[in-house]
């Protein structure tokens, strides 16, 4: 007997099971998994379900998809599905699911891969699968004029969604850059191992004080510049709260430990030399201010690399607010959907995407969210990964 986890509305597991076929109350959902599976060469498969199957028989569908078993993840549960219905290893590792919605008792989820060949072997499910085919746009529109495939409300945008995803493995609502021509950089848990420095020092002066509200804080000002933090604390805390030495002693507290050495993180210089070497002008835009960014990138040995430095103390507004980056792109005289901007925090990649440029995240303290996988072009684990994944794009043709 095949078991299902039962989750709640808000997609949280519910700690029960219930046999596979079991009609769910309201509130109660199963997880489904679906894949687009494309080859190389653009084309996708697809599958014709066999005539004994309860639902669409014989009918062409997508890729693959199946109910996530208990104890399934929503990427094991398609990686299991790709490989008993169709024979193939898949890792989904650092991707996430191009679309999800909640209909009808259950959590639908979508991936999409790109496999590394076009020599693809199958070894199909013969219970469930009849028959697979590779088929161009042309093809696929055929079968659906034809009513032969199972009409999905997306069916025609599929292959506009792969467009759209690679090279890579994500959607962003306004596709790839035809080419790259300027980067801009966030610098704190990005380029600098700082944030961690940082943490413990907010984390020790909230000792000291008997400030209670600290990681609350911490959350909220990730990414932000001096203005826009202490116009939090006196809006969430009120006028009477002591900013001042607060941020004063967290300030000296990080220092002690950041004018001895300045951590750097994995992949900064790497990414910023194959930029350099690719003609790319360079910026920084970090919210903190200009003599500190411009000390410790020195001294980290990364400053070299900047054509244009904007800092939180040149800009009115702060992230998330576009003007740091609107202000780096004109430092470097590059337009904005011309130019990647790299950021860990949820309101740099706000205000990168405001900006109307092609965000990429690195996430450092805190994980990508929802909202900030929906508003970042790419998300990578590390700055070393990120200049892997532009290496094998032809988006950065040396710039003249």
């Amino acid at each position: 007997m095949e078991y299902l986890d039962i989750y709640d509305e808000r997609r949280v597991p519910t700690g029960r099971t219930a046999p596979r076929g079991t009609k769910l109350c309201e509130g109660e959902y199963y997880l489904v998994v679906h894949m687009f599976i494309f080859r190389k060469d653009g084309k996708f498969l697809i599958q014709r379900r066999v005539p004994e199957k309860h639902s669409w028989p014989d009918m062409w569908d997508i890729s693959l998809g199946g109910m996530a078993q208990a104890g399934d993840s929503s990427a094991s549960a398609a990686e299991r599905e790709a490989f008993e219905e169709l024979g193939l290893k898949i890792d989904l590792q650092n991707t996430s699911p191009v679309f999800s919605f909640r209909a009808d008792n259950v959590f639908d989820d979508y991936w999409m891969v790109q496999l590394d060949t076009d020599d693809v072997q199958l070894t199909l499910q013969n219970e469930e699968v009849a028959e697979t085919k590779w088929v161009d746009r042309e093809e696929w529109e055929q079968l659906i004029s034809e009513r032969k495939v199972i009409p999905y409300t997306f069916m025609h945008q599929i292959f506009d969604l792969y467009h759209r995803n690679f090279p890579g493995t994500r959607l962003f609502p306004f596709g790839n850059p035809e080419r790259i021509r300027g980067a801009v950089f966030d610098m704190d848990g990005l380029l600098l191992d700082t944030e961690r420095v940082v943490n413990t020092a907010w984390d020790e002066a909230a000792r000291i004080t008997g400030f209670a509200d600290v990681e609350r804080a911490k959350i909220a000002c990730l990414g932000c510049n001096e203005a826009s933090t202490r116009a939090f604390f006196l809006r969430t805390y009120g006028e009477n709260f002591d900013y001042q030495t607060f941020r004063d002693l967290t300030r000296k507290l990080a220092h002690e430990v950041l004018d001895v050495h300045v951590p750097v993180k994995d992949g900064a210089e790497m990414i910023l030399r194959m930029l350099k070497e690719r003609g790319i002008p360079l910026a920084v835009a970090s919210s903190t201010r200009e003599t500190t960014v411009r000390d410790q990138l020195d001294r980290a040995g990364l400053l070299r690399y900047f054509d244009a430095v904007i800092t939180g103390d040149m800009v009115e507004n702060g992230k998330p607010h576009p003007e740091i980056y609107s202000k780096a792109c004109n430092a470097i005289g590059i337009a904005p959907e011309e130019c990647l901007a790299f950021e860990d925090s949820k309101n740099g990649i706000r205000s990168a995407y405001r900006a109307g440029m092609y965000p990429v995240q690195i996430p450092d303290q805190v994980p990508a969210a929802t909202e900030t996988y929906a508003l970042s072009w790419k998300v990578f684990p590390s700055l070393v990964e990120a200049a892997e994944f532009l290496e094998q794009t032809n988006l950065l043709s040396k710039c003249e």
